[in-house]
């Protein structure tokens, strides 16, 4: 059995040979999986970037690659990478500044001071970090209708996310490896992105009353840029999305917001997505258990949630026993035990997890999102305890 249909039968709900392995995985151990840093991800070509990312996933045997999107044709375009002994810089054809690359990616003035460039190659004025919790910052906050699209952008068309490239990696993938595995592309948040819309975290959430019908109208517009990418990925073949939602879940919002501000629109990109033959598997952060239902009747085909955090509990054996048999879940594994090398632990709960939720299959095994901090000998032997343990 190849690993696309170990992950089709599991998505359709029924028992592959083996439970498929899907890792949530941050660039920077894509990088170094790969032999580079972590910043090359974010600054090399969009060939590279795939690249690297075919080399991770063959090394974990993943079953279900999350192909995430490449780097903008026309902003490699508008700069040059300049290596001065051990120090990277960016340059910036536009204005011709130059800013130094940490190793993690992000860019630095020559006061040290971390800058985010805008569309023009100007830096932008950030706020507070944490102020920003999807696709922010942005120069103001919407007050008008006609802020949204000005903000955000019009919607493009679906040929907008093949000439740009912002499918490039699963663009490249596809023709090498989409027969044999299973490849998607996120479609990422459609919540966190209107919040930023609204001038980030708490001014977002205040937005939600205040300026509940324009906050409505944010919604409206995202998710047609969403379901734009999602009609350039069918086109391409891809088989399946991953739509992300994060500050939804019932530690930030009430069940009653996420029904009026959250589960329409995602209900929309399901539609779409199930529409061009698409499976969609939605990977959902915070406290998803008050909300389980309402999630599985958006139509996904299988729910990813994460280990609990903020005083609440997330269990995949408690989510079968409330969904029923049919509803593919995604298990994942306690973050400190993967990162500190516990395998006992690690091995106790996995077998827990698939004897309990994944049984008679409609079951994958996923992880917490992993980065460096998790050594790679950890990941390889989580790999090789699931594939011992998940044979059926």
């Amino acid at each position: 059995m190849t690993p696309r249909e170990r992950v089709q039968i599991a998505l359709a709900g029924g028992r592959p040979d083996r439970v498929p392995f899907a890792p949530e995985i941050d660039y920077d151990v894509i990088a170094i999986a790969a032999g580079r840093e972590p910043w090359e991800f974010t600054h090399c070509s969009a060939v590279e970037r795939a690249e690297m990312t075919a080399i991770f996933h063959l090394r974990y045997d993943s079953d279900l690659w999350l192909c995430w999107g490449g780097p903008s044709y026309k902003r490699q375009s508008e700069r040059e990478i300049v290596r001065q002994g051990d120090t990277v810089y960016y340059l910036d054809k536009r204005t011709g500044r130059r800013y130094r690359i940490d190793r993690l990616g992000d860019l630095h003035t020559e006061d040290d001071t971390t800058v985010v460039l805008g569309d023009s190659g100007e830096p932008i004025a950030e706020r507070e970090a944490a102020i920003w919790v999807a696709g922010g910052p942005y120069p103001r906050a919407v007050e008008v209708e006609s802020d949204i699209e000005e903000l955000y952008g019009p919607v493009p068309p679906p040929e907008h996310w093949l000439e740009d490239g912002h499918l490039s990696a699963v663009e490249y993938l596809l023709p090498r490896y989409g027969q044999t595995h299973f490849l998607s592309f996120s479609t990422n948040t459609i919540f966190a992105d209107a919040l930023d819309l609204f001038g980030g975290f708490q001014e977002g959430l205040i937005a939600l009353h205040t300026k509940r019908d324009l906050f409505h109208k944010a919604l409206e517009h995202i998710v047609e840029w969403k379901k734009s990418r999602i009609v350039a990925g069918a086109r391409l073949g891809a088989p399946g999305i991953m739509p992300i939602e994060y500050c939804a879940g019932a530690d930030t919002i009430s069940p009653a917001a996420y029904r009026e501000f959250v589960m329409p629109y995602e209900r929309e990109i399901v539609a779409e997505a199930h529409q061009h033959g698409m499976k969609v598997y939605i990977w959902y952060l915070g406290d998803l258990m008050p909300l389980l239902e309402d999630i599985a009747a958006t139509g996904v085909d299988a729910i990813y949630g994460e280990q609990g955090r903020k005083q609440y509990s997330a269990d995949v054996v408690e989510m079968r026993r409330r969904l029923g048999e049919r509803t593919c879940l995604v298990g994942f594994n306690d973050e400190d035990a993967l990162i500190a090398g516990d395998f006992a632990a690690l091995e106790r709960d996995m077998a827990r997890q698939i004897e309990g939720a994944g049984r008679d299959g409609a079951f994958i095994m996923g992880t917490t999102y992993v980065t460096e901090a998790t050594p790679p000998e950890h990941l390889a032997r989580y790999v090789e305890i699931l594939q011992r343990l998940g044979k059926y």
